[in-house]
């Protein structure tokens, strides 16, 4: 089994290495011949591919369906060699249908020079359009100042010297941040931003009349206001205030909010956000206990653990190795249980770094992808796995230690951070149906060193969604900060299926 973690490890490695691979500079040479085309690239699906990212499958697109309200960048390049002279090219541009409420930056005029053989056309959009009408955009090459240059592919099938892009039913997205939780210390006058993202951006005169963000319970005296709306942002913002200090250390004190059900948008990812005030557990800070479990010098590094399942799905429970990217906790420099990670070098206290010196988290160190927190992944099928619409396999705030009266350095007690996560499942092949599950989860074990700078963690974790398991489905996990450990013994109560969601 230990050789089995070293190959996925190693495959793991080559994987990361290669998500991340950007396609070079292409060089042309003059002799080849030289041409201007479109050179929108799209994938398998329809949506666009990130400038210089290689993506299997990837092709330029000469139609483009358009299903969100942010601005499209549509470029445009000239395969050449460096230019010594500037070169102007003269685009046309008709519409299709009864919309016209689009801006079109240049209006008719690119140009290039020198090694910048990429300009880009600009389309954004003022109104929402009738997705039931055929409104489309139709893009043209029409003449060059440098008649060497062709226009078009030199070939007569794909030119790509024209750009056609529809106008479809609207898919416009909105979710709370991933990390849905936040810590305050209690103080009066002490302020929270609440952020709601539209990732495919928005409309602000859908929002005059509606709360956008509702409470749904609190414990806590506060004031919310909306900020103004910044255009460029494609988010709506709100402040929290807290109105009194909390003076009570010994109970946690919550406010709960959700999001408004819209017509016209689509709810993904997180739609609650949840702030707390904990109790105060007195802890020896410069034990820095959450330290044994992450290296930041690693990019690789993660926890190891084992889920007491069935995940061959033959009536046979065992234990099943997991990993998963594991990370410090950015606090405040007043937060109690923060530590000095780093000064930056300076003697501004502004730019210092303070972790939580008691909690780790698990997250993905690719922006969009999720890491395997608690083996969540193999607790379920056909579940989405981007960090879009499952956000819970992330899980930013994760377990909390707390030392044997505080000082030990080698046991205690472990908890998971309570809270609400996110899951989603595939209905259909098309990614715009899905089915989302919001479960709570909670739990506590213990820790110890078991030998020299080896911990382990052994978990009873909780996990409560009434109509994914009924209920509460308990669950056994031993954790490791390392891959080398020996194989956990077996236990003797029941376990579970993975499911389809």
């Amino acid at each position: 089994m230990k050789a089995i973690r070293k190959v996925i490890l190693f495959i793991i490695a080559i994987i990361a290495a290669f998500s991340c691979e950007k396609l070079g500079r292409e060089v042309y040479s003059n002799e080849d011949g030289r041409y201007v085309r479109f050179s929108l690239m799209v994938d398998n699906s329809g949506s666009l591919v990130s400038d210089g990212v290689i993506e299997p499958g990837a092709e330029l697109a000469t139609t483009y369906n358009q299903k969100s309200i942010q601005s499209l960048a549509i470029p445009v390049t000239i395969s050449s060699e460096a230019l010594k002279e500037e070169v102007k090219l003269n685009f046309s541009t008709s519409a299709t249908g009864s919309y016209s409420s689009f801006k079109i930056s240049p209006d008719s005029i690119l140009s290039f020079n020198g090694t910048q053989l990429t300009d880009t056309i600009y389309l954004e959009y003022t109104e929402r359009w009738d997705a039931n009408e055929e409104n489309s955009i139709h893009f043209k090459l029409e003449d060059i100042s440098d008649t060497s240059i062709h226009i078009g592919n030199l070939n007569s099938l794909e030119k790509n010297d024209e750009l056609t892009v529809n106008l479809k039913e609207l898919y416009l997205r909105y979710s709370l941040p991933a990390a849905n939780s936040v810590e305050i210390l209690g103080e009066k006058g002490e302020q929270v931003e609440i952020v709601v993202s539209f990732p495919d951006g928005l409309f602000v005169s859908d929002f005059d009349t509606i709360t956008l963000l509702k409470t749904v319970y609190s414990e806590i005296d506060f004031t919310i206001e909306q900020m103004d709306f910044n255009e460029t942002s494609n988010e709506i913002v709100y402040l929290l205030t807290l109105n009194q200090d909390i003076d009570n250390d010994l109970l946690s004190f919550r406010a709960v909010f959700s999001l408004a059900l819209l017509e016209n948008y689509v709810n993904i990812g997180n739609t609650s956000f949840t702030i707390t005030k904990p109790e105060f557990v007195p802890r020896d800070n410069n034990l820095n206990t959450a330290a044994d479990f992450y290296n930041l010098k690693d990019a690789l590094y993660r926890t190891y653990g084992e889920t007491w399942l069935d995940y061959n799905n033959d009536d046979t429970c065992d234990w099943t190795a997991f990993n998963a990217f594991t990370f410090p906790v950015v606090v405040a420099a007043n937060h109690p249980n923060a530590i000095l990670y780093d000064d930056m070098g300076t003697e501004d206290l502004d730019d210092d770094i303070y972790h939580h010196a008691f909690r780790i988290g698990f997250n993905s160190p690719n922006i969009g992808r999720t890491t395997n927190s608690f083996n969540l992944k193999r607790w379920f099928e056909n579940e989405y796995t981007d960090a879009d619409y499952s956000p819970g396999f992330n899980i930013a705030q994760a377990l909390e230690f707390f030392p044997d009266e505080g000082t030990s350095a080698t046991a205690g007690r472990v908890m998971v951070v309570p809270q609400d996560i996110v899951i989603s499942a595939k209905v259909s092949r098309d990614p715009d149906v899905f089915n989302t599950y919001t479960i709570s989860i909670a739990g506590e074990g213990e820790y110890m060193e078991i030998s020299d700078g080896i911990f382990e963690i052994s978990l009873a974790f909780e996990a409560t969604n009434i109509q994914l398991f009924g209920g509460t489905r308990t669950v056994y996990y031993k954790i490791f900060n390392t891959s080398e450990y020996a194989d956990p013994l077996a236990r003797t109560d029941g376990c579970f299926k993975p499911m389809d969601m």
